[in-house]
């Protein structure tokens, strides 16, 4: 039975782990594009994974962390297809399951009336920080290319909180953009601390198409110093 080496990297370790198991028979899912909609789906330890229907038949995906949502379709890169894997972050055991270097395609994504209305973004007014590098979210996004690799200051609500090669991944929003044009929330990297719902001021350093496994960030803030308080 084949085994998942603990700490098993998606992407890097990933060629290792095809290259060593290429002699075992059905090792690989079959090189087409791996098609669904997404049934159910989980984070947990910097990874997604996601129950894909294709045409009836459902089958367990686990790729680098990536935003996904119940209804979705998408397009999955092939990848190693495994017998019984217990994940112990989620103490979960799957019968099978294929490890995947990530998303290669969103065919169709759902978005939540949430994301616009009661209880997301509409609610959320958060004070634009002061001085010439302030900016709100949706500037940085629409400023992005004049920014890229200057420094920002930014304010926002921490709405989400992940761990990611020993840096806080931070999303914040303000109030400001729209989740229909993805320019609502911004990804913040720091090695300081913040929790979920804390209200941040964060200055750092901008960074466009920033490619993390299969996903690629449009914009981000990057070595951000962080400070919390205020509304």
């Amino acid at each position: 039975m084949l085994r998942v080496v603990k700490g098993w990297m998606l992407r890097g370790c990933l060629v290792a782990m095809v290259a060593t198991w290429l002699v075992a028979p059905g090792a690989l899912a079959a090189e087409e594009a791996i098609r669904g909609v997404v049934v159910e789906t989980m984070n947990s330890g910097s990874y997604t994974y996601v129950l894909l229907d294709r045409q009836g038949e459902k089958e367990w995906y686990a790729v680098p962390e990536s935003l996904v949502r119940v209804g979705d379709e998408i397009q999955i890169e092939p990848g190693v297809q495994m017998g019984s894997y217990t994940s112990k972050t989620l103490n979960r055991t799957f019968e099978k399951i294929v490890f995947s270097s990530g998303i290669s395609g969103t065919l169709k994504r759902v978005v939540k009336d949430t994301d616009e209305q009661g209880g997301g973004q509409a609610e959320v007014k958060i004070e634009k920080a002061a001085g010439p590098n302030g900016y709100t979210v949706a500037e940085i996004f629409e400023k992005k290319d004049a920014l890229n690799g200057k420094q920002v200051v930014v304010r926002g609500k921490v709405v989400k909180s992940s761990q990611y090669e020993g840096l806080q991944w931070l999303r914040i929003i303000d109030g400001t953009g729209s989740s229909k044009r993805g320019d609502h929330k911004l990804v913040v990297t720091t090695s300081g601390k913040a929790a979920k719902d804390d209200v941040v001021t964060a200055t750092g350093i901008v960074k466009t198409g920033k490619t993390l496994g299969a996903l690629t960030y449009e914009v981000m803030v990057e070595e951000a110093k962080i400070e919390i308080g205020g509304k």
